[in-house]
């Protein structure tokens, strides 16, 4: 088995590629859909666009090439595309996760309050952390996949019960800061081995790495791709799916928590909507990158790319005096651009 930035081949695809030819008129592909079967390949268009807007950025901001600006610009897809881990997982499995703002909320709250006012470790902190947004998320894979309740629901809910228990644990006063540390590893100033590049930079450059072996090249990551293609085949395939959807969702809430307390220290603070500004930018990364939910096409990397891209475009936007209700709407134009273009694909699960 061979693998790409989509994630492993399987018969499946193939076996839709064939069908797309030979439902074209003598057998050829339309120029759509060689495109199509190009970009499910090699995220041509991605590569393409994030190229063409730093280059609109030399020329359009001044200063946009500069190394601290660089550096800045990394910080922050760095903490976007650690935020959107989890998402992405979840849509490969064919869910969405609404909850991440709260589990990141969690962890920015936690990294104010535990570790900041009560003077706990980071290890204890973490570990509390990871517990309660790891059992969140747990709860919720579960729930979807026992009850079989859409996600977008089931996550909606775990938020609002995040968010309400973090205002009646603080009484909505978070007035301590994080440990240093964490302000540290999120500064733009920064510098990891000796190199001038912000710790943050490297976890985020590490984790791509590992994600996308894990993918591409393991049995969890076949499993996984196998759940969101198809999950009735899967579970022919011997498959647990209920098992892979409480895994996807534990471990996605579970790393969302850790990164928001990365988000308290690049904020130097916390509040209970620590974490939504990362939940619609997280979604917008994810699509823009490739990855839609129920094709089981995608991968890790191409939601690098697509945090690169978002972040390039709202540093511009900003250099050119717009503000966050402007990049809202290019998130929305964004995701509706993409979803256009890959909604004329037929889902997986249609096709098997």
């Amino acid at each position: 088995m061979t693998s790409t930035s989509s994630g492993p081949r399987t018969v499946a695809h193939e076996q839709h590629e064939r069908h797309e030819v030979s439902n074209t008129p003598g057998g050829a592909r339309t120029p759509w859909r060689a495109f199509a079967a190009a970009q499910q390949r090699v995220p041509v268009f991605q590569i393409v666009a994030v190229l063409a807007v730093f280059a609109w950025g030399a020329v359009a901001v001044p200063g946009f090439t500069e190394h601290s600006a660089i550096m800045s610009m990394l910080v922050l897809a760095s903490l976007l595309g650690l935020a959107s881990v989890g998402q992405t997982l979840v849509v490969l499995v064919g869910g969405l996760d609404l909850a991440v703002a709260g589990y990141l909320s969690v962890g920015a709250v936690a990294a104010a309050q535990l570790a900041g006012k009560h003077h706990w470790s980071l290890t204890a902190t973490t570990a509390a952390v990871v517990g309660v947004t790891g059992l969140a998320g747990a709860v919720s894979g579960w729930v979807c996949q026992r009850f079989g309740v859409q996600s977008l629901v089931v996550t909606l809910g775990m938020y609002s019960i995040l968010i309400s228990a973090i205002l009646i644990l603080t009484d909505g006063k978070i007035v301590d800061p994080p440990p240093a540390v964490l302000s540290d590893w999120t500064s733009v100033a920064g510098s990891t081995l000796g190199l001038m590049v912000p710790p943050v930079v490297v976890l985020w450059a590490v984790v791509s790495v590992v994600l996308g072996i894990v993918l591409a090249r393991t049995r969890a990551g076949r499993q996984l791709y196998a759940t969101g293609g198809n999950p009735r085949a899967a579970a022919l395939m011997m498959i647990d799916v209920r098992r892979v959807w409480v895994l996807v969702f534990a471990f996605g809430g579970a790393f969302a928590g850790l990164i928001g307390m990365l988000v308290a220290g690049f904020a130097s603070g916390a509040t209970p909507n620590s974490g939504d500004p990362y939940l619609f930018s997280g979604i917008a990364a994810v699509v823009v990158g490739g990855t839609m939910i129920g094709t089981a096409r995608g991968s890790y990397t191409r939601t690098v790319l697509g945090t690169l891209l978002l972040t390039e475009l709202t540093t511009i936007l900003a250099g050119e005096g717009f503000d966050e209700g402007d990049n809202r709407i290019l998130y929305g134009l964004a995701l509706l651009v993409v979803v256009t273009a890959y909604g004329r694909q037929r889902r997986l699960n249609e096709r098997v």
